[in-house]
């Protein structure tokens, strides 16, 4: 999960409670009679690419699957063949597990029994790996295949910040890339795939890399990363440790475990990681309500159908939504129709794509109380959405066809099919309180939230420490409107327009890399006052003044209404802008911060003569 929404401002309770039990898995209203049977798991049967499609005995493979959890907590561990059991009653024939866990050589004893692979970097906890054991037993059974996901981008089970902790590397905000860069964390991250792949089994007495109920390896859960350098890192990293893998397993795909992507530049790595040779299918997580633009099924159509055309045209490989949800904590509607229908839609467009499998988050035991996108496998809550997964799961175990979706046909270039910029309408007000300066000169404050309308890649506006200020990500524009003097206040002749802002770029979470500013160009009303570079971002930035004496510019803004906008332009160097006004930490300097203002300065007079 991306991050459990932490970055984009939504919080999960991580629910481990031991809840009553109402009976046996599937014993919801879902008759289990229904369900086809999985495919067998057969010894030296692994599932293969070939182009666009999984392949499976010489046939094409798709699947509907879940995300589950049999590996972390007491109950959910003590519940893993009910899990199983129910995938395979929901014709869900893919699970996707979190083969990680790291934790402080100090660690809890619950934790070490029921949640660690590792407690610090020396301390291997067997017990954990006898689970894992027990968890593939079991998903061989009931014939579902398992993606075995190695490290986790985020601090959930601990992740690359406890790897960056053990090597007393900073664990915040840009300091993970660290763990891309440092081979102390290329060397730790080994060790773990090392006795993963190459574990032998202590129920089966097969070796994980031939064990054909493992369907492949992603190297992590939703990697993200902020720089440039760091993606570069990053790039070479995810080649590495493929590579590693398949220097001794020969037989299992490898997925990179990229989030998925918005922004142009996170597209434009999506497309260049998993371009990779030894990447052997495309991955995206998709949850469409956060942080990706407005909801509705036009957009979700568009971000599915443009990761499809990127697998299919750019990519050339096979494509897996590996993380999708709707809330199913807020009644069995959703944004104005049946929860059910996003899940149904979501999954009838992907296969119309010809996407090769998706996976559902979370599938899991009931825990005392519904969580914000449960689906349950013992408990009636959520058995409209088992149902859907359960209709399209057998269609695709039975080998149907969904009708090809005719869009991607028409389709060229490498341009997005969704509308990559996000729009954010702020106030209707044109500003008008003009004030008096000193020397005849005139000032009119416009506080960032109070903008007309914006345009980036990502937005908003932040009301608390260390400042408030509006913030839009890589390109884009902002508007304010503002009216003219009025005609009893203007002065007769003007010398100079001067537009005065506190700015810097706009980078994800609390810091930036030093050459990380963002060119920024001032227009009012489409004419340029001028332009400038910001500060990297640093949750304060600095004033900048933009001046200009244009005769045309100083008749136009004499009278009627007004466009002022910032515009950050495409490019490499387009690192987003945040604009500043009050200051909200009691320690800065209130004099420092204040509205963007606009300045109108009188002609001289002329000298009289004696």
């Amino acid at each position: 999960m991306f991050m459990w929404w932490v970055r984009w401002g939504v919080v999960f309770a991580v629910l481990w409670g031991s809840a009553a039990w109402a009976g046996p898995a599937g014993t919801g209203s879902l008759p289990p009679a229904k369900a086809e049977p999985l495919l067998p798991i057969v010894a030296g049967q692994f599932v293969s690419t070939i182009g666009t499609q999984f392949m499976l005995g010489g046939q094409p493979f798709r699947f509907v699957g879940a995300n589950v959890n049999p590996m972390h907590g007491e109950e959910d561990r003590r519940r893993t063949e009910d899990l199983f059991t129910a995938l395979r009653q929901d014709n869900l024939s893919v699970a996707r597990i979190w083969a990680l866990g790291e934790g402080q050589p100090d660690a809890t004893e619950w934790q070490i029994k029921y949640v660690l692979f590792q407690a610090g970097p020396e301390r291997v906890i067997e017990e954990t790996l006898l689970h894992l054991d027990r968890v593939l037993l079991e998903a061989r059974r009931a014939g579902v295949r398992v993606i075995l996901t190695l490290s986790n981008n985020w601090a959930d089970y601990g992740g690359v910040p406890m790897y960056l902790r053990w090597l007393g590397l900073p664990a915040d905000g840009m300091g993970k890339e660290a763990f891309y860069l440092d081979e102390r964390a290329h060397a730790l991250f080994r060790a773990h795939v090392g006795r993963i792949v190459n574990r032998v089994s202590s129920l089966t007495n097969i070796r994980y890399s031939d064990d054909p109920t493992i369907l492949a390896w992603e190297l992590m859960n939703e990697s993200t990363i902020d720089t440039p350098a760091g993606r570069q890192a990053r790039l070479y990293w995810v080649r590495e440790m493929a590579r590693y893998i398949k220097t001794f397993d020969h037989n299992h795909l490898v997925a990179a475990g990229l989030w998925g992507y918005s922004m142009r530049s996170e597209r434009a790595d999506f497309i260049a990681v998993h371009s990779l040779r030894d990447i052997d299918y495309v991955d995206s997580h998709l949850y469409l309500q956060n942080g990706q633009g407005n909801v509705s099924l036009q957009r979700l159509y568009d971000f599915l159908d443009d990761r499809a055309y990127l697998a299919e045209q750019i990519v050339r490989k096979p494509l897996v939504i590996g993380e999708f949800g709707f809330r199913t904590d807020q009644g069995p509607r959703y944004l104005g129709l049946p929860r059910s229908r996003w899940f149904a839609e979501l999954l009838r467009r992907h296969f119309q794509n010809q996407g090769a499998g998706a996976l559902v988050w979370i599938y899991e035991p009931y825990h005392g109380k519904p969580r914000d996108f449960g689906v349950y496998i013992d408990k009636p809550f959520t058995d409209d959405v088992r149902q859907v997964m359960r209709d399209v799961g057998r269609r695709l175990v039975r080998g149907e066809q969904f009708p090809a979706n005719p869009r991607l046909a028409q389709v060229r270039g490498v341009e997005p099919l969704y509308e990559v910029d996000q729009v954010l309408h702020g106030t209707g007000k044109s500003h008008a309180l003009w004030r008096a300066e000193p020397g005849g000169a005139l000032v009119l404050h416009l506080p960032p939230p109070q903008f007309h309308k914006a345009r980036f890649e990502r937005l908003g506006v932040w009301d608390g420490k260390p400042a408030v200020h509006f913030y839009g990500a890589d390109s884009g524009d902002l508007e304010f409107r503002f009216l003219s003097p009025p005609e009893s206040q203007r002065p007769r002749l003007l010398s100079e327009i001067e537009v005065a802002a506190r700015l810097s770029s706009e980078w994800p979470g609390a810091s930036a890399p030093p050459d990380g500013g963002s060119p920024v160009r001032v227009e009012l009303d489409g004419i340029v006052i001028g332009e400038q570079k910001t500060v990297t971002d640093d949750g304060r930035g600095a004033w900048l003044h933009f001046r200009s004496r244009d005769a045309q510019l100083l008749r136009k803004v004499a009278g009627g209404e007004h466009s002022l906008r910032f515009i950050v332009p495409p490019g490499p160097s387009a690192h987003g802008l945040c604009l500043y006004g009050d200051a909200r930490d009691p320690t800065l300097p209130k004099t420092d911060f204040g509205p963007l203002r606009i300045h109108l300065r009188p002609a001289p007079k002329p000298s009289q003569p004696r």
